[in-house]
């Protein structure tokens, strides 16, 4: 994985190993046998979210209130430590977003939250610190558990609106957890073999 320490310097807050293989691999049967819709993005200017597939592809799996619940456990016991590398006070967690990547599926560059669009929604605009959580890699020794492509890119400094300095690939690791503010500009490049297994969520 690249160096934690440089993520860290760039502005990411990492922690390996957050999720356990075993509970990786028990969310992402749970995932794999629930329920899915696809996923929304808002389009500047609009008050609610569309399906828009030149934009974002990807599926969203129902699971059970007990996995949300395992994994919301876990996010309380790491706010503190967020408030602290992020210097923000905190209200609470979004509700949690278990996301399936099929081959093809994408999300192009983009923000959690755009402070200069007037029309975001309250809930929207309240998202201080993104979370994505890792819940399985290219380099897994168990066939259903590996993929490929489906890079994690960061652009531009943190904090930098033209996102044209440069791009952070972070390699996926089974169980990481990466938390970055919101308004980062970031997306997942196309899966291209497998299916890429995560779990996001917004601190407020």
């Amino acid at each position: 994985m690249t160096n934690a320490t440089l993520l860290g310097h760039l502005g990411l807050f990492v922690r390996r190993g957050f999720l356990s293989p075993e509970s990786c691999r028990q969310i992402r049967c749970e995932m794999a046998a629930a329920g899915r819709m696809q996923a929304m993005v808002r389009p500047l200017g609009a008050n609610d979210g569309i399906v828009d597939e030149e934009t974002r592809r990807t599926h969203i799996a129902t699971v059970s209130t007990s996995t949300s619940a395992t994994v919301g456990e876990q996010l309380r016991g790491v706010t503190p430590a967020l408030e602290e590398y992020f210097q923000v006070r905190t209200s609470g967690w979004q509700t949690l977003q278990f996301f399936i990547y099929e081959p093809g599926h994408f999300f192009l560059p983009h923000r959690d939250v755009d402070p200069t669009d007037p029309s975001t929604p309250d809930w929207i605009k309240a998202r201080q610190v993104s979370v994505s959580i890792v819940l399985n890699d290219p380099q897994s020794n168990d066939d259903e558990g590996r993929y490929g492509g489906g890079e994690m890119v960061f652009y531009g400094r943190r904090g930098d609106r033209s996102g044209a300095a440069f791009g952070i690939t972070v390699e996926s690791e089974e169980g990481l957890f990466i938390a970055f503010r919101s308004d980062w500009i970031h997306e997942v490049k196309p899966v291209s073999s497998g299916r890429r297994y995560s779990i996001v969520t917004w601190l407020t």
